[in-house]
């Protein structure tokens, strides 16, 4: 199989050791006692001093409001006026990586100013469960829904709209075991599984009016620069995030209803396949009939690579894993072998015809690569690897040669509670991190997307390194050329600029949590996350943060579900 395996299945298997009879926990103690000793404490007190600033320096820099941007365009503040853009989810995951610092440090100002957020998308929350588009807060009093791109009664989807809140509510729950979080998310995932998702093809649209009691009735569906409204959208996460709560719903809850409509999707994932021959791929969005339809200006009809490796691929395993059912396996493996076969040394096309040719949509307009004499005078085919990648698939392929379907189950595996021996084993997997200088740590956006506005493009890749890179001032001769000035400053430095690629500051992150962790200063139950969860980026298992989203509750297999 073509590509570089970033994660073989032999090293995940034996990642951090066992404690077998002829390695007792007392020969292990020992092992981890002299792993300690080595490690660089002023290192680690630096990191966690600039850590603490940045955090300090954020929560200070909404004034109080309780919501934490990465940047000032999500949140405005005029006087005792906050107007906020729920766009993207984003302020839920900075809240999440607020509540993770506490759990990191075990301070509880940390705590209370993520759940203050939690607060504030309760009180925005609206009557059908949905969450909205935009919100007001004035300083003292509750904030109200209203001022985003869309009337607070639909429900946006895409862009984890409804996912991302939904998730932190129960990460707040998990932390606080305050009931009221837990209510909230309810809410929040009886609406998207119980109506918004469609009954017969389990899929989400990328809007959905709340006021109807049954939108899915006339058969019609809409479609336009925010999405399709009646039909079914891979792009952006609308039926990965519907799928996905609907499984965290039912591990929380063990009602199957909540796996009603998800059961359909392995149909409509059929239903919607485009290609000829060995040509596989899948179209951004779909009207109430599986026709591939136009929405924004760069969103066409025909196949968009990146909703295999992005939406498509990581639904296959899971359907397969849960299910055994060989169609699912079969149809991954081929659209990765026809996505593999079209790469070229820059990445793929931004589309792909039915008879698999490179093309591209503009301002609604299919242009071909074969006839670049057609295309616009300001555009020009090309290759990239911006949206996508085949890392995480190739992960997947590599488990199924090895292992098949229990090697995929394995994977999704993992305590919510550490047994003595466990959290022993855990604790010196961490103390060798930060003491071996040629452990590599993989960032997304970093070996195989080097031009990645993220990632400088000679940035390294030991773990070690970055942790000393993260410290060194702005314009150090020793950065990167790219990092010199590239988001090094203000509150940039330590942030998760997207839900799924870490930034410069997150080998900070990761330094200190396993510090902390080879000292004991992480408590077994906060260490042991559970299995992991309906991931669409595949990051280690000891990743600090990861796709926080599918760590807000614990679980210990999240494969052992019961599809109808």
């Amino acid at each position: 199989m073509p590509g570089r395996l970033v994660i073989t299945v032999v090293a995940w298997l034996t990642a951090g050791g066992t404690v077998t009879a002829k390695t007792s926990m007392a020969q292990r103690s020992v092992e981890l006692e002299a792993a300690i000793k080595k490690i660089d404490m002023q290192l680690y007190r630096q990191n966690e001093a600039d850590i603490r600033a940045w955090l300090d320096a954020r929560i200070a820099a909404t004034e109080g409001f309780g919501v934490y941007p990465f940047t000032g365009r999500y949140v405005g503040i005029d006087g005792d006026r906050a107007t906020v853009d729920l766009n993207r989810g984003i302020l839920a995951d900075t809240a999440a990586q607020i509540l993770r610092a506490y759990e990191m440090l075990g301070d509880k100002k940390y705590l209370e100013a993520g759940l203050k957020t939690a607060d504030f998308f309760l009180e925005v929350q609206q009557p059908a469960g949905n969450f909205p588009s935009g919100a007001t807060i004035l300083r003292g009093d509750k904030a109200t829904a209203g001022g985003g791109k869309h009337p607070p009664r639909i429900a946006r989807m895409e862009d984890g709209y409804q996912f991302r809140p939904f998730a932190l509510l129960l990460y707040a729950y998990k932390l606080t075991r305050e009931k009221k979080y837990l209510d909230g998310a309810r809410r929040c995932g009886e609406m998207v599984t119980q109506h918004m998702q469609h009954p017969e093809w389990g899929w989400c649209p990328d809007v959905f009016d709340t006021r109807k009691k049954d939108p899915y009735a006339d058969g019609r569906s809409h479609h336009g620069s925010f999405g399709v409204e009646g039909g079914g959208s891979y792009s952006d996460f609308a039926t990965t995030d519907g799928f996905r709560m609907s499984i965290i719903m039912y591990h929380l809850t063990k009602d199957k209803k909540y796996l009603t409509r998800s059961a359909k999707l392995g149909n409509w994932i059929f239903a919607t396949q485009l290609g000829e021959s060995k040509v596989r791929g899948w179209g951004d969005n779909y009207d109430a009939n599986n026709n591939p339809v136009g929405a924004r200006s760069f969103e066409g009809t025909q196949i968009d690579p990146r909703n295999f490796c992005r939406f498509v691929g990581p639904q296959l395993a899971w359907l397969y894993a849960m299910t055994g059912e060989q169609k699912y396996r079969r149809l991954f493996e081929e659209t990765y072998v026809w996505m593999r076969s079209v790469e070229q040394p820059e990445g793929w096309a931004a589309e792909y015809t039915v008879e698999g040719k490179p093309c591209a949509t503009l301002n609604h307009k299919l242009f071909l690569y074969e006839e670049p004499e057609k295309w616009p005078a300001d555009a020009e085919p090309g290759y990239s690897r911006g949206k996508v990648q085949l890392r995480d698939s190739e992960t997947i392929c590599h488990m199924l040669q090895e292992g098949g379907r229990d090697a995929l189950r394995r994977w999704h595996r993992g305590p919510v509670k550490y047994s003595d021996k466990q959290y022993l084993e855990a604790r010196l997997a961490a103390a060798k991190r930060c003491t071996d200088e040629s452990f590599v740590m993989r960032l997304e956006r970093l070996d195989e997307e080097p031009h990645s506005d993220y990632l400088p493009q000679n940035a390294p890749t030991k773990y070690l390194a970055r942790v000393r890179l993260r410290l060194a001032a702005p314009g150090s001769p020793n950065l990167p050329i790219e990092a010199r000035v590239w988001r090094r400053t203000g509150l940039f430095r330590q942030a998760w600029l997207h839900a799924y690629h870490p930034a410069l500051g997150h080998a900070s992150w990761q330094y200190v949590w396993d510090v902390r962790l080879a000292l004991g200063k992480i408590d077994p139950d906060t260490a042991a996350v559970g299995g992991r969860g309906l991931e669409v980026m595949y990051f280690p298992l000891w990743d600090v943060m990861g796709d926080w989203a599918v760590r807000c509750i614990e679980t210990e297999d999240w494969m052992d579900v019961p599809m109808p």
